[in-house]
């Protein structure tokens, strides 16, 4: 077996692998590849190769690893590398000194023992076609290669630099791709083992993958007007691997994809600024995780098959899908899920946010199990939110819901301190809740407008300082503790107990087909504008009930609200002495008054 020497080229004339110095030596192969005979290994198996010019043609080219002659499967002979005598390399450094970036349109083969391929240049690295082959490691980088007192690669310094995979893609399927730049752009597919990408100016340490930030920091116009993005994937780019891990270092710098990206084990996204996505994030292991310093703006769909972990240092943003087996989102600042987003987390779905969450009209929150979602300041459902239980609870002034809220086991949605205790945020249902059991919680006012509708198939109970009831209330039991009560609207249930510290006015209907209590613990008046009945016993605590109506007209002297009590038996508990004190219409079997001073 023998080189050909007839195919040697001048070095400076090589069109594919231009080199500095006389080594290492390349030659044309007969198949049209370069043959580049890599240096000998130091004691640490790193051959370290310098080059004025790395480019890679279509025709590819071969690291050529082997003291022996090959006969090549592909390649047919290819004569051993007289530099490696001693034995073959276990990393392969090609690092570019000159001021001209690399082009790789094609193959990157170690020829003999499988090696890391580590490919360097401040100035710039395009990969449109290339592939890597017998590799363990195929590593693009912009930065300083840092070696140690004993010539292993110690880590990785990106101070500048661009790397750019072109639309044919890159090939590290059976390997581990690294790319480390300081600005990184996908416009192509990246197929590998394990991929990793990390943008920025940083230090990687070789052996732990360590990463430190550099600290730069993005102008308010790079964050605003003409926002950067430390690593930007296109709509034709890419990333598919087994693990995923990108990481945006530069802090306000962010990461957006308008590709696809798709783990099918782990998914880590970093980014010391935001993430704004427009394609398809897809994590199909245990756990997937995007976590950002600034926002998380979603238009388009992030996915983990199990856990979905989202986590914003300020907003998050979602216009598109978020789902997840768990889906758990943190922000430091707003949730929003606006116009028909959607976040799904199929076992359950936990939101927290440091400042509101909106659900906006077309959009839903969805679990066929629990959804938890905890806002410090103020929480506003226009849409849809769906489960077999639904905790919601707000430290800010309000609660709104022009929605509906539907759970098929437990609805909750309670006011409360950070410190858990009870708060005075004031709740307003305009739309729909529904659920088998509905637990309404807080110090403040409980208010329902007359499109307002609460149903459960079981119990509703209800704690608040007023309860101001305008629309409609239906349960199997409604149990109620309140300052004060207007009712302006329909309470039905087989029984209810509304118990107040002060008066119960009612100007719409209450009616149980069971028993009916209200008891304001004598310390309130019950007016009876319009009509309470009771299948059963109906039970009134009060230092009196008007029931006669009021005085109104011009001049005040017609009666209106003349009220209805029906009941099989009527309990009262008043100063009253007798019922006809208590004017109106009155149809009851029996009757027990105990009088109460």
């Amino acid at each position: 077996m023998f080189k050909f020497k007839a195919s040697y080229v001048a070095l400076a004339a090589v069109l594919t692998s231009s080199v500095v110095y006389a080594d290492p030596t390349s030659y044309t192969h007969s198949s049209g590849a370069t043959v580049i005979d890599i240096e000998k290994p130091n004691a640490a198996g790193v051959s370290h190769n310098l080059y004025r010019d790395f480019n890679v043609g279509t025709n590819g080219t071969i690291l050529n690893n082997s003291g022996d002659d090959v006969s090549h499967s592909t390649f047919g002979n290819i004569a051993r590398n007289n530099n490696l005598t001693a034995g073959s390399a276990s990393v392969i450094l090609n690092e570019v000194t000159s001021k001209n970036a690399s082009s790789l349109k094609g193959f990157i083969e170690v020829n003999g023992q499988k090696a890391d391929v580590v490919i360097a240049n401040p100035n710039g690295i395009t990969c449109s076609g290339c592939s890597f082959v017998n590799t363990n490691k195929a590593i693009l980088t912009t930065g300083k290669v840092n070696m140690t007192s004993d010539g292993a690669i110690g880590s990785y310094t990106v101070t500048g630099g661009t790397l750019t995979i072109g639309e044919n893609g890159m090939n590290a399927a059976n390997g581990y791709a690294v790319l480390l730049a300081d600005a990184i752009k996908i416009n192509g597919k990246v197929q590998a083992n394990n991929a990793l990408a990390s943008a920025g100016r940083f230090t990687m340490d070789n052996s732990s993958g360590a990463i430190t930030s550099a600290g730069k920091q993005a102008t308010l116009i790079e964050m605003t007007i003409n926002p950067q993005y430390s690593i930007d994937v296109s709509s034709l780019g890419g990333i598919t691997a087994n693990s995923i891990s990108m990481v945006g270092n530069n802090i306000g710098f962010g990461v957006r994809n308008q590709g696809s990206i798709v783990a099918n084990s782990t998914l880590q996204l970093t980014s010391n600024g935001n993430l704004l996505n427009k394609g398809t994030i897809t994590g199909k292991g245990l756990l997937s995780q995007v976590s950002t310093a600034t926002g998380i703006t979603n238009n388009g769909s992030i996915a983990g098959a199990y856990y979905l972990m989202l986590s914003s240092g300020d907003y998050i943003v979602n216009v598109g899908s978020l789902t997840g087996g768990q889906l758990i989102a943190s922000a430091n600042g707003n949730i929003t899920n606006g116009d028909s987003g959607t976040m799904t987390g199929t076992s359950g779905l936990s939101l927290t946010s440091g400042g509101k969450i909106r659900n906006e009209e077309k959009a839903s929150l969805l679990s066929n199990n629990q959804i938890a979602a905890t806002a410090i300041g103020d929480f506003l459902n226009e849409g849809k939110i769906s489960a077999k239980n639904t905790s919601l609870t707000f430290v800010g002034d309000s609660f709104k819901n022009t929605g509906n809220i539907n759970s098929t086991g437990q609805t909750t949605i309670q006011s409360l301190k950070q410190d858990g205790s009870a708060n005075s945020g004031e709740i307003y249902n305009l739309g729909n809740i529904t659920g088998e059991n509905i637990n309404l919680q807080t110090n403040g006012t409980l208010a329902q407008s007359t499109s307002g509708r609460m149903e459960a198939t079981n119990a509703i109970t209800a704690h608040s300082y007023w309860l101001n009831q305008n629309g409609y209330m239906k349960a199997a039991d409604i149990t109620t503790d309140h300052g004060v009560v207007s009712n302006n609207g329909t309470i039905n249930a087989k029984n209810i107990s509304i118990t107040t510290n002060s008066d119960i006015t009612n100007e719409g209907q209450i009616s149980s087909t069971g028993d009916l209590t209200l008891n304001t613990k004598n310390k309130g008046t019950i007016y009876n504008y319009s009509t309470l009945s009771a299948g059963g016993n109906m039970t009134l605590t009060a230092t009196k009930v008007v029931n006669g109506g009021k005085s109104c007209g011009i001049l005040g002297l017609a009666k209106c609200g003349v009220g209805t009590l029906t009941a099989d038996k009527l309990v009262l508990n008043s100063s009253q002495k007798y019922v006809s004190d208590m004017g109106g219409k009155q149809y009851f079997k029996s009757t027990e008054v105990n009088t109460v001073k």
